[in-house]
């Protein structure tokens, strides 16, 4: 590794990496500016991220194995903080000042990513381009070489080289670079022939999350999807959304109005508010798919995300009821980026995320927090944060992240198999 003339270097200094995993370059980036006789935070970044191609291991372990490099260096009294992501540059430069407790006039800040260093710009930190230069070397470059299983050991610490292979963080690196569409469009065709039926059924909405299946499912069987949309009026502003689908896709959309099923149903019912009308309207979709799957002999496919999933946001036998979920397992800011990735037109992408209810409802809304901040929290609970943590690292309000621990707790029955009453 060559070194050029050192740049700006403060009393305290901020090392800021995710350590995916920790490696060489990384050390001697740590070795430099301790050389610099100056303090030092690592702190480590994307704190929520787990289990995917960028951020396949998880804050704590991710946490252990830098505290064990460190500790094979020989280096001590080092500080070791997480920071999770947040949208805004400004929020995560502020952050990062608030959870380190460092005058930015008195602090460098120094990283291998281009992106902390701007965002810790704006919050006034110093910016130190430290004089290590790492020959390609990165954490993203190891990952590639144990998918391809290509040496790779050399590249990081001894024990962190053993510690990988000990506790199954090789084998997860390794599942995590095959790409997420390939994926879940090979469960979709297991499924399909382990079910011995002759396609799917799915209904798209002119969202994002259908739309994400819609993609990987025609992947997946090609013409054995039969794909079908179910407004309940004719005037619906998603019919737009649906319409550039089946143009990007190059697929058919076949339409059916419920609009006069609807209202058969509601001429025989009491009468209800929002709740009672809105749950009716997806469980007569479901009936509607499954009078169409059984007619082909086809799968449901659902289209229920992680986040969804996780605070039971979905109709118990509406959208809820179906035979599989393709992407029950990501979470929607993960949605966003696959369909970015399988470049879904922009339009669905921008949509506000709606399960269209009533009128104006919207799913940010209706839950009291963005999905970004949703999707955090929901991390860290899975990961192990308390609750004090999860309010001082994310900067939500108790509030709502009491909101959603309700909710989670109250919607715990959708996720369960019907109770039965044992009498043998």
């Amino acid at each position: 590794m060559e070194k050029e003339n050192s740049g700006n270097i403060k009393k305290q200094c901020v090392f800021v990496g995710r350590f995916q995993p920790i490696h060489n370059g990384h050390l001697e980036v740590i070795k430099w500016i301790l050389g610099q006789k100056t303090g030092l935070t690592i702190v480590i970044g994307s704190l929520q991220e787990y289990g995917t191609k960028t951020n396949p291991l998880g804050f704590f372990e991710r946490k252990k194995i830098v505290e064990q490099a460190l500790k094979e260096e020989g280096i001590g009294k080092v500080k070791i903080l997480g920071l999770p992501d947040f949208h805004n540059d400004l929020v995560w430069a502020k952050k990062l000042r608030e959870i380190t407790g460092l005058d930015p006039c008195e602090t460098s800040v120094a990283t291998l990513n281009p992106w902390p260093a701007s965002a810790a710009k704006t919050a006034g930190f110093i910016q130190t381009k430290h004089p290590i230069f790492c020959d390609g070397l990165s954490a993203t470059s190891i990952r590639e070489k144990i998918a391809k299983d290509e040496e790779w050991e050399n590249l990081v610490p001894k024990g962190i080289a053993a510690y990988l292979k000990e506790s199954g963080a090789v084998d997860r690196i390794k599942t995590s670079q095959i790409p997420l569409a390939e994926r879940i469009a090979d469960f979709i065709s297991e499924s399909v022939k382990n079910s011995r039926m002759r396609g799917a059924v799915l209904a798209v909405s002119g969202g994002i999350d259908s739309a994400l299946v819609a993609v990987i499912a025609k992947k997946s069987l090609g013409k054995k999807v039969q794909f079908v949309f179910l407004p309940f009026f004719k005037t619906c502003p998603f019919r737009k959304n649906v319409a550039m689908l089946e143009k990007s896709l190059k697929i058919q959309v076949k339409r059916i109005y419920l609009d006069k099923a609807m209202d058969a149903f509601v001429k025989l019912m009491p009468p209800g508010g929002n709740l009672a009308y809105g749950n009716l309207k997806p469980r007569i979709r479901m009936a509607v798919i499954y009078y169409l799957a059984n007619l082909k002999k086809m799968l449901v496919l659902g289209t229920t995300n992680r986040s969804e999933m996780e605070i039971g946001y979905f109709t118990k036998y509406g959208d809820g009821g179906v035979d599989i979920e393709p992407i029950a397992d990501l979470y929607k800011s993960e949605v966003f980026d696959l369909a970015k990735e399988l470049k879904i037109p922009s339009d669905i992408l921008a949509a506000a995320p709606t399960a269209a209810l009533w009128p104006g409802q919207t799913d940010e809304k209706e839950l009291g927090v963005d999905y970004q901040t949703l999707d955090t929290v929901l991390k860290m609970t899975k990961l192990g944060f308390e609750k004090t943590e999860i309010l001082s690292l994310t900067g939500i309000k108790e509030a709502k992240l009491d909101k959603i621990t309700a909710r989670i707790a109250a919607n715990a029955h959708k996720l369960a198999v019907p109770p039965v009453c044992k009498l043998k």
